[in-house]
């Protein structure tokens, strides 16, 4: 028993001891309570309070580097960039610094430059970092945004791919979309032929980059209309919830050959497969009211309105067809009617992956730069509601 005793003893004594040493291992700021404190404002989303707390750790300690990384990291992504390139420009003047933790502090002043906008100081950084480690993917990263800012489609294709093989990730999509921007800019220069490659490319790619559909069309639709059409049906069949952005080119195609029915039959199919389609019902009423069926277009244009009243361009055609029916009265008090039953639907364009608004469709958000990230948030009607 008292064998026992003793052996208990002096086994809590040991891991006591042992604590205690591992504790004396550890950097001095991992000891204190605003570290502790930071990281679970951190975690927890509290930015300012993150700030504040690792702020106050960087006072006690100077020399904690990691904690002086993360506290520049989080000045930047709230907008205190000239505190943040202050933070990690410091860094870089110490001469305890690893080679490894050089690069990363050189890629995080780098971060800061590019959201400061001194874009060529960015580049700089960027371009040391990747010198110095070329597969490193913070600055890759940077890099291709910054290609992507500046327009500069070659170079961030060829980035997105380095990234690609880097990650072993999939990012055909995003490659599409590049090569459909470097198909749009061979276009306005006037270069058919290195436009049409590009297209394809990014068809090749993934089927669903909507503006290489597009560019394709455009590229024929004056000499050959009826492929022209056929290529904008295949981009429907391929994203079918991008439909609306084709319909102006495939009315005027349809009109080119002859075959005004194909698009009224477009339309209907899409209203039937979707009855909030407004756009559909917009496009419809647009070809009803060139073809004098001024009725038809009306009452598919009422309808619109009650579904989505806050789009200009939907009243701008209901004056017109009012103009062309003579402007009834009774016609008019049912689109007075349907328009302030609706009068609070909202549909903006989100983006699913930063929740930024836009009122159109952007392929590419400006606030995370993400590509294809865009939907309609559709809420319901103001009766509804």
């Amino acid at each position: 028993m008292l064998a026992a005793v003793a052996g208990l003893v002096a086994g809590r004594a040991w891991a006591a001891a042992a604590r205690r040493g591992s504790r004396k291992d550890q950097p001095a700021f991992r000891t204190s309570p605003h570290y502790t404190q930071g990281l679970h404002f951190l975690v927890a989303g509290q930015s300012e309070l993150a700030i504040s707390e690792l702020t106050k750790v960087s006072r006690e300690d100077p020399s904690a580097l990691e904690v002086l990384l993360v506290l520049g990291n989080l000045l930047r992504e709230k907008g205190q960039v000239g505190r943040a390139i202050q933070v990690h420009g410091s860094l870089l003047g110490r001469a305890d610094l690893t080679r490894a933790e050089r690069i990363q502090v050189q890629a995080c002043l780098g971060m800061d430059f590019r959201k400061a906008g001194f874009l060529d100081r960015a580049t700089d950084a960027f371009s040391q970092v990747l010198q110095a480690d070329p597969k490193n993917l913070h600055a890759l990263v940077g890099m291709l945004k910054l290609c992507e800012e500046q327009r500069q489609w070659r170079e961030a294709y060829e980035l997105q791919t380095r990234l690609s093989r880097l990650r072993k990730t999939d990012d055909s999509l995003v490659l599409g979309f590049l090569q459909a921007k470097l198909g749009d800019e061979a276009a306005q220069l006037g270069q058919t032929e290195a436009a049409e490659r590009s297209y394809r490319t990014a068809l090749s790619l993934d089927a669903r980059v909507f503006p290489a559909h597009l560019g394709l069309a455009d590229l024929c639709v004056r000499g050959d209309p009826a492929r022209a059409a056929s290529l904008l049906e295949a981009a429907i069949r391929a994203v079918p919830d991008r439909a609306y952005l084709a319909f102006d080119r495939l009315a005027a195609a349809y009109t080119a050959v002859g075959a005004p029915s194909r698009f009224v039959a477009l339309c209907e199919q899409s209203i039937a497969g979707d009855p909030r389609d407004w756009r559909a019902r917009l496009a419809l009423a647009r070809q009803l009211r060139v073809e004098s069926r001024h009725d038809e277009a009306f009452g598919l244009l009422v309808r619109a309105v009650e579904i989505n009243s806050q789009v200009l361009v939907l009243h701008l055609e209901v004056w017109r067809t009012l103009r062309d029916l003579g402007g009834g009265s009774a016609s008019l008090d049912r689109y007075l009617k349907a328009a302030e039953e609706s009068a609070f639907y909202r549909d903006p364009h989100i983006c699913t992956f930063c929740r930024y608004r836009a009122d159109d469709m952007l392929w590419r958000c400006p606030h995370c730069h993400e590509w294809n990230t865009f939907v309609e948030e559709r809420l319901a009607a103001a009766e509804a509601r």
